[in-house]
């Protein structure tokens, strides 16, 4: 899994290491979601995840709209 977040919409390295920390995190709790379906199916799946909002916005958002994209990731991988 990789994470970024362009440097076009936040300058400062401490806002973009925020939302890398946030994004990471919330990956990190949730990523049992995606595992369980790609190792029934004997697939690996690579992610890379691109930030493009342009606020930085809350973990808790965050963790909300990456469950949804790992939920529906998953739909495309089960068979």
């Amino acid at each position: 899994m990789a994470v970024s977040v362009p440097k076009r919409h936040f300058k400062r390295a401490v806002d973009r290491n925020v939302l890398k920390r946030r994004i990471r995190e919330a990956f990190r709790r949730n990523k049992g979601l995606l595992k369980l379906s790609a190792s029934e199916t004997g697939q690996s799946v690579n992610l890379m995840i691109i930030f493009t909002d342009t606020q930085i916005v809350s973990y808790q958002v965050i963790e909300d709209k990456l469950k949804e994209l790992l939920l529906r990731l998953n739909k495309e991988i089960s068979p």
